[in-house]
């Protein structure tokens, strides 16, 4: 197991009810307080392990004096607003994130996300239970917090040490890390996990073309020299640039697999259900879905797929003559 301490790190490894157990949450102690690196969602398991893990490192609410947000989802940002009113801490998050959790974990933008699974080609009595799912999330994302923006470039202190606020969107549009160059330590949230890729999704709400901007965002990452990075999910590990590598080796497999699948006449939820199958969730129906779509849409801003609507449903052929 790594050891952190020796950096004023400390990891909180908090429960979540997904098939993704848990979310890796930091504090870092320093002369003046401590910090927190995101919140984990907002449930009973959370609100419980909080004040335990204050104790256990021998801290109080009152003794944080700030916590990061990575991005607005609600294993990231939804128990931010509850430990603000537990800690009386400042909430930073980058302002793009900020806008998206407003606009997301809103009940307004139910009518238009269903709208955007049924023109994809989702079963209409699909719908409504994914939108079932998306209402317990938004309901773990309350009290909202109060942010204070962040925009990528500044360096901040976390714990002891300052930190480079890096923007890698893709995961997400705002999506921030933070990099001691000193260390080389990489607090990588959602943006560089050891074993999984993470989930890039198409929302309506969202940048057009997701995927573009976490190949980006990877791209420059090889420009970093880190030690070790400290994910979300999983354990800290050191093999960033393979990681890295790996992680553009995937999307290209996968953006190879989709072309296949869309070239022959396909809505995205057909695509989607090739590709990840039968067997998923609820919770997971909606990721591939939205996953797919940034694929596709991605190929197809590329030239490589051409959609059209039929019957009222986007659907992809291939442009090859």
């Amino acid at each position: 197991m790594t050891d952190l301490t020796r950096y004023g790190i400390f990891k909180a490894r908090l429960p979540l009810p997904f098939k993704l157990d848990h979310v890796n949450c930091y504090a870092m102690k320093g002369g003046d307080g401590w910090t927190i690196i995101d919140a984990g969602l907002n449930y009973e398991a959370t609100r419980r392990a909080w004040p335990e893990f204050m104790k256990e490192h021998g801290f109080t609410p009152g003794d944080v004096t700030g916590i990061y947000v990575t991005h607005y989802h609600p294993d990231h940002y939804g128990a931010a607003g509850w430990l603000q009113e537990l800690c009386g801490a400042p909430v930073y998050m980058n302002a793009t994130e900020a806008s998206l959790s407003a606009r997301m974990w809103r009940e307004e933008n139910v009518e238009l996300v269903a709208g955007m699974f049924l023109e994809n080609g989702m079963p209409a009595e699909i719908v409504p239970t994914i939108l079932a799912d998306m209402a317990v999330m938004r309901s773990r994302t309350r009290p909202q917090p109060r942010i204070t923006p962040l925009y990528g470039g500044e360096v901040v202190r976390l714990g002891s040490r300052d930190y480079q606020v890096l923007l890698t969107p893709g995961h997400s549009d705002g999506h921030i890390c933070f990099y001691d160059e000193e260390s080389g330590l990489l607090l990588s949230g959602d943006h560089l996990l050891p074993h999984i890729s993470s989930n890039i999704s198409l929302w309506p709400m969202s940048h057009p073309d997701p995927l573009d901007n976490f190949l980006t965002s990877l791209a420059e990452n090889h420009r970093l020299r880190v030690s070790m990075a400290l994910p979300a999910h999983g354990e800290c590990f050191t093999n960033v640039q393979e990681r890295v590598a790996a992680l553009e080796a995937h999307h290209q497999e996968r953006l190879e697999l989709m072309r296949r699948t869309a070239s022959r006449g396909a809505s995205v939820y057909q695509v989607s259900r090739e590709v990840f199958g039968d067997g998923l969730s609820v919770h997971e129906v909606r990721f591939a879905m939205t996953e797919t779509l940034a694929h596709l849409a991605y190929l197809e801003r590329r030239g490589q797929l051409a959609k059209s609507r039929v019957d009222g449903v986007w659907t992809y052929t291939g442009t090859e003559r």
